[in-house]
């Protein structure tokens, strides 16, 4: 039976952003646009079908917006950061490809400031073979400022909206995180000190963009003591959405948590923190649904992490605890999963198992320097998901520090 009256198949806003339904793709990782910068078709073949299969918003994989070299030790910061040192060649086609769908799909292009050896403060960690340099002031502007010019470079290329990724242990994660941001300036300390980074970005991007949606990915829990749990969260929560944010993407986990057991995180700690195995079952499922308690915002909140049964999404999205839903590996295993759940064919779950075997394909082909875009190997290659599951299983002693 047909879902059209449930709450999830309703249309949905993000700021000036109207959505056709409640469903979000949330950011799957694409090597071609944080390796290789550049589009493919098999990339535009997919966002094509995902946005045939009824999603009301396809959120693209992240890439950095900071150019190769430009925090070396000695290097002067550009006065006028250029989108395209950064821009992915042929990136405008990607968000032509899901309009040309026709079916309603908006997306959203999500960046970020990843850069190898830099971070807030001076904190190891055990997948780190040196220790970071800390930002100076000087930097953290020239950041700040090419945030700006990137969010106003994908509106130039016709995406309907920009995400900052800052959940997951990148650059903009570890300024908010109190584990990860030891500073004692303007930029650490407190909450609001800890977000500073955010508002100054979107300030600047409200300058070139106007009322344009801006998203932000955040972490509800990094797993990590002294971080952000589910006592601290409310509070950065509403800190950000003062930035001025038009909704917060609610994930968690820092990859220096996976170093700690399996009874002490309540899950199997495998690459990545975010994407928890063993979550057949519906009790398991959902898994940041208890961080939103007492999550009062005016902005609408995207649940992403183990989504899984419609039934139970339709619960969260009619409750009010979440206004929009998101899934990742759901949407590699079935593209049109939003089309056949509202059209009520199959079961309410998916055929996602959760078994991240398509982590261990991904990073198979980049190791290789092959091109790849998102599979499921337990639909199209079986074969291979025993070996999977070993390279899963031993990531952490292969690659944790002694």
């Amino acid at each position: 039976m047909r879902r059209d009256d449930y709450a999830l198949f309703s249309p949905g806003r993000i700021g000036e952003l109207a959505l056709v339904n409640r469903l979000v793709r949330s950011a799957t990782w694409d090597p071609s646009i944080l390796r290789q910068r550049k589009m493919r078709d098999d990339v535009l073949d997919l966002y094509r079908g995902l946005a045939a299969g009824g999603a009301g918003l396809l959120i693209t994989g992240d890439f950095s917006v900071i150019p190769e070299g430009a925090l070396e030790p000695g290097t002067q910061a550009s006065a006028a950061p250029s989108y395209e040192q950064v821009r992915i060649a042929g990136f405008e086609r990607l968000a032509e490809a899901v309009h040309l769908a026709k079916s309603g799909c908006k997306i959203v292009a999500q960046i970020s400031g990843d850069y190898w050896g830099v971070a807030p403060s001076v904190v190891p960690s055990p997948f780190g073979p040196e220790l970071p340099r800390p930002l100076e002031l000087h930097e953290i502007v020239s950041i700040v400022e090419r945030f700006a010019v990137a969010i106003a470079g994908v509106k130039a290329d016709g995406f309907d909206g920009a995400e900052l990724h800052a959940a997951h242990g990148g650059l903009l994660s570890r300024f908010l995180s109190s584990w990860a941001n030891r500073r004692n300036d303007e930029y650490g300390g407190s909450v609001g000190n800890r977000c500073r980074i955010i508002r100054e970005i979107v300030a600047g991007a409200r300058h070139k963009v106007g009322a344009y949606p801006i998203l932000i990915k955040l972490n509800c829990t990094d797993y990590l003591k002294g971080g952000i749990d589910q006592h601290s969260f409310p509070e950065l929560a509403r800190e950000i959405e003062d930035c001025g944010v038009d909704a917060i993407e609610v994930s968690g986990g820092m990859w220096e948590c996976l170093v700690r057991t399996e009874a002490e995180l309540g899950f199997r700690p495998v690459p990545a923190p975010e994407s928890h195995t063993r979550i057949q079952k519906p009790e398991r499922q959902s898994y940041f649904l208890p961080y939103l308690d007492g999550l009062a915002l005016r902005i609408p909140v995207i649940l992403t992490g183990g989504n899984r049964d419609v039934e139970l999404l339709e619960g969260i999205v009619r409750g009010g605890a979440a206004q929009f839903m998101g899934m990742c590996r759901p949407f590699i295993a079935e593209p049109d999963l939003p089309r056949r759940w509202l059209e009520g064919r199959g079961n309410t779950g998916t055929a996602c198992i959760s078994c991240n075997s398509c982590l261990y394909d991904m990073w198979t082909h980049v190791e290789r320097g092959e091109p790849w875009v998102a599979t499921c190997l337990v639909k199209h290659d079986k074969g291979r998901v025993r070996d999977a599951q070993e390279w899963l299983s031993s990531w952490v002693s292969r690659n944790a520090n002694e």
